[in-house]
């Protein structure tokens, strides 16, 4: 198992400053990019869930179809920023932009919750090669392209050798990529990198992967529990 030394933390501590994977302020929310979302009810969530998301995410956020990405076990925090962004139309998406509209805040903050408490069924390894191949360029990034460790923002305390993720506040709004559909995760690289998806740190960083590179990291963090 590939480790992370305290100086190559640090070294990228000035980069988590840069993430800009949600909005500084979406009308209405002055607080977007607090440590965490309003504390929902699971409760009502479950019904919120079942009602407006489980079509297509599952009913336990564990999603069959790989074009829709696991809700299974995601930061509340940033199910809400998210949900949030569509509803507002800072992430674009007709579907979503639509089903978020008529959500409530409470409504965002319940599924959140909900889905967040539910445990995410990883995929089976495909390829085990690929797989060594993306945890290295997961932990210390791609050498090709000068892309930096995924790590550093998308690591978490569990993962050997990452003690210092998850532990800051910042942390509360980058998602838990652990379980996600290869397919789904390779699709929103490349909406990063073209620019389709916007983000001040990730843009950059899909466009210095190469389609191998994304591949590679999509089949590691695919089989994460």
């Amino acid at each position: 198992m590939f480790t992370l030394g305290p100086l190559f933390l640090l070294a990228g501590l000035g980069s988590l400053l840069a993430l800009g994977q949600i909005p500084p302020g979406l009308p209405g929310q002055p607080n977007f990019q607090s440590s965490g979302a309003t504390v929902g009810d699971s409760d009502p969530g479950a019904r919120v869930a079942e009602s407006k998301c489980a079509a297509c995410h599952g009913a336990d956020g564990n999603s069959a179809d790989a074009q829709y990405p696991k809700l299974a076990g995601q930061k509340a925090a940033y199910m809400y920023s998210q949900l949030w962004a569509f509803k507002d139309g800072y992430r674009g998406s007709e579907v979503m932009s639509r089903i978020a509209a008529t959500l409530s805040d409470a409504d965002i903050a319940d599924a959140a919750s909900f889905f967040s408490q539910q445990v995410v069924r990883p995929d089976p390894v495909k390829n085990p090669r690929l797989r060594a191949d993306g945890e290295r360029i997961f932990l210390f990034g791609a050498s090709s392209g000068g892309a930096p460790a995924c790590a550093m923002c998308h690591g978490s305390p569990a993962q050997t050798g990452m003690p210092m993720m998850g532990m800051m506040p910042m942390m509360a709004n980058v998602p838990s990529l652990n379980g996600q559909h290869s397919a789904y995760i390779i699709d929103q690289l490349n909406r990063f990198a073209s620019g389709e998806r916007q983000a001040m740190m990730m843009g950059g960083v899909a466009a210095a992967l190469s389609e191998s590179d994304k591949k590679a990291i999509a089949e590691f963090l695919s089989n994460l529990p």
